[in-house]
């Protein structure tokens, strides 16, 4: 008698190092389409025919298009409000914890130039249909975790006791990321480049910028 053929695994479910290469071929794919159509216009079946998985995975590692979207935006921003909590976490910068933030900001919206138009199309139009979520989990959460990082820093000494810390968080958060927002200007008015030489320059002198104008 033939041995029994056994399957245990579920059909269309990868397992191992295949789930990760599926999840992140379904996010790299997701964060395009979402880049050039808008979140609206594209549609499950197209996610995964990019990916060229079925339908089904799109629920099985993210519940629902919506769920894929806010992993598109969760993995590429995460780290920034991740290392937020570290500075806090560990005071005593000696002053360059402003700096440092403001170029790990800047690195990621350079390595990510699809970002800033997702963003203003989902969220900053007029009834973006992520502004509510994207305000609650990182641009509030975001925000929150600078300004108490700036209270630190002044209570330390490191920065003017005269700064209002919020208008400050909003100043760090505008030099970095207008360039990007508006790259298609910038890069046609300023010069503005998202790699090489130049990112390395503005990198320096926003940083220097705002070292200058905060420091006691």
């Amino acid at each position: 008698m033939a041995n029994p053929v056994r399957n245990p695994r579920p059909v269309g479910r990868p397992a191992g190092t295949a789930q990760t290469a599926v999840r992140g071929r379904l996010v790299e794919r997701a964060r395009r389409l979402f880049a050039e159509r808008g979140y609206a216009a594209v549609s499950l079946r197209a996610i995964a025919a990019a990916a060229e998985v079925n339908p089904a995975m799109v629920h099985y590692y993210f519940a629902s298009k919506r769920g894929l979207y806010e992993a598109v935006i969760a993995e590429t921003l995460s780290p920034v409000v991740e290392r937020l909590n570290l500075m806090l976490a560990a005071p005593g910068s000696g002053g360059f914890a402003l700096r440092d933030l403001l170029e790990l900001y800047v690195r990621t919206l350079a390595s990510s130039p699809w970002l800033p138009p997702l963003i203003l199309r989902e969220v900053l139009a007029e009834d973006g249909p992520m502004r509510s979520w994207f305000i609650r989990r990182f641009a509030a959460r975001g925000g929150g975790l600078l300004t108490r990082l700036i209270r630190h820093e002044q209570a330390a000494g490191h920065l003017r006791p005269d700064l209002d810390p919020r208008l400050t968080a909003l100043s760090l958060v505008s030099l970095a990321a207008f360039p990007f927002a508006a790259l298609p200007v910038t890069s046609t008015v300023f010069g503005m480049r998202t790699r090489g030489w130049y990112l390395e320059q503005f990198i320096a002198h926003t940083g220097g910028l705002l070292r200058k104008g905060t420091a006691p």
